[in-house]
């Protein structure tokens, strides 16, 4: 990961997911929690299913796990 990805991330706990918004950051770094779908995070980030499955090589969305990071990118 180049540095200047690096500057422009920062991890969302769940408690401020429902406080993000999509044009703060240009990459989001997510943590999974217990009861998160990727439709629920998607709408929430305001990206699409298919984005956060290619941003993060997912090929299987119900196997999600607590503690699993996803890289987000609002707004794109």
């Amino acid at each position: 990961m180049s540095e200047e990805m690096k500057n422009n991330m920062y991890e969302v706990s769940a408690d401020e997911l429902e406080n993000a918004s999509g044009g703060y950051a240009s990459t989001v770094v997510y943590t999974v929690v217990n009861g998160d779908t990727l439709s629920r995070i998607a709408k929430q980030f305001r990206v699409t299913v298919a984005e956060l499955m290619r941003w993060n090589s997912i090929s299987n969305p119900r196997q999600l796990q607590p503690g699993q990071q996803l890289i987000i990118h609002p707004g794109k």
